[in-house]
C-alpha cells in the first residue's frame, strides 16, 4: 500500500500517481494533516509527498510524520530544486527527493525498489533522524493556488532572464496557452508579464552595478538587454536615477563592497514603485 499526499498547490501530477498503481495499491490523502488520519486508517507500507512547491509548514508536519512513523520511506516529489532543500530532506531521513518533472523511467525504478522494500519479511530498521533545519528562503506557509500556478513560469524567467524571453515558452512551462497565461498573469501579480521580466533584468542589474566592477553595458547585455540606451531608460524608470549615477551613489554608503550588496543598503534606494505588489513579492 503506498499513501499518495498530494501537498500540491498548483499542479498535481496525477500521472505519477496513476504510475504508482502499476506497483502499488495507492490510497490518496489531500494535505498533510488529511494524511495522519490515513496513515492509521490504511497501514501504508510507504509514502510519497507531492509537493509544488514546499513552505516551511507542510515540510515540518511531513517531518513530524517521519518521527512518528521512522520505518515508513518517504519519496518527495517537488518542483522546487535546490541544495539546501536537498540537505534538509537527505538530514530528515526521507528515502528520495525528485525534481519534478521526473523521467519516467527514473520514477519507475524508484518504485520498484520501494516495492522491494514492502515485500521484506520483516521492516527495514528505523534509522536516526538528524537535526535539520528548515531552508529558510522557503515561504513559511503555502503560497496562494494562483501563484503556485504560474510558478513554473516564474522559476523560467529566474533561469533565462539574460537570454530572449518570450511570452509563449514562459507560458509553455505552466501548462498554458499564452492568452490564458496573460490574463492570469496581470490578474495575480497586478502587471504585465514583460513588466515582470523588466523588473527581474532590473533587480539583477542592480546588483551587479554595486558587486561588480563590468561596465554599463556589460551589464546591460548580462541581464538580458541587447541596447545599452534602452537598459539606461528602463533603470531610470524603476529606480528614478540612471545605471552610472546608481552605482555612483551606492559606492559611497557606508561598509565595504560585499555589504553594499546586502538587501538593507539595496533596500535605501527603493521607491514604492520599485518594489512591485505586495503578491509578487510573496513568489
Amino acid at each position: 500500500m503506498l499513501l499518495w499526499v498530494d501537498c500540491t498547490a498548483g499542479m498535481p501530477e496525477a500521472h505519477l500517481r496513476v504510475r504508482c498503481a502499476s506497483h502499488f495499491e495507492v490510497a490518496h490523502a489531500e494535505g498533510v494533516e488529511r494524511a495522519r488520519a490515513e496513515i492509521e486508517r490504511v497501514k501504508p507500507s510507504v509514502l510519497c509527498f507531492d509537493f509544488d512547491y514546499p513552505d516551511q509548514d507542510r515540510l515540518l508536519a511531513m517531518q513530524a510524520i517521519k518521527l512518528a512513523h521512522a520505518r515508513l520511506p518517504i519519496l518527495m516529489l517537488t518542483h522546487q530544486h535546490s541544495e539546501s532543500l536537498a540537505v534538509w530532506a537527505f538530514r530528515a531521513r526521507v528515502w528520495n527527493y525528485l525534481v519534478k518533472p521526473v523521467a519516467p523511467e527514473e520514477f519507475s525504478e524508484n518504485l520498484n525498489a520501494l516495492a522491494s522494500l514492502g515485500n521484506r519479511a520483516s521492516p527495514p530498521r528505523s534509522a536516526q533522524l538528524l537535526s535539520a533545519a528548515i531552508p529558510s528562503e522557503l515561504p513559511v506557509q503555502p503560497i496562494a493556488p494562483e501563484v503556485a500556478r504560474l510558478q513554473p513560469s516564474l522559476q523560467y524567467v529566474t533561469q533565462h532572464y539574460h537570454e530572449k524571453v518570450s511570452a509563449t515558452a514562459a507560458a509553455r512551462s505552466s501548462g498554458l496557452t499564452r492568452f490564458d497565461f496573460s490574463r492570469r498573469f496581470r490578474a495575480t501579480f497586478g502587471m504585465t508579464f514583460r513588466e515582470y521580466l523588466l523588473r527581474v533584468r532590473i533587480t539583477e542589474a542592480r546588483r551587479l552595478l554595486i558587486e561588480s566592477n563590468e561596465s554599463v553595458t556589460a551589464v546591460a547585455f548580462a541581464v538580458g538587454f541587447n541596447d545599452g540606451s534602452h537598459f539606461a531608460r528602463s533603470f531610470h524608470r524603476l529606480t528614478g536615477v540612471l545605471p552610472s549615477a546608481y552605482r555612483a551613489d551606492e559606492s559611497r554608503l557606508p561598509g565595504d563592497a560585499s555589504q553594499r550588496g546586502s538587501p538593507q543598503y539595496l533596500g535605501l534606494r527603493r521607491r514604492a514603485s520599485d518594489r512591485g505588489p505586495s503578491r509578487a513579492n510573496r513568489t
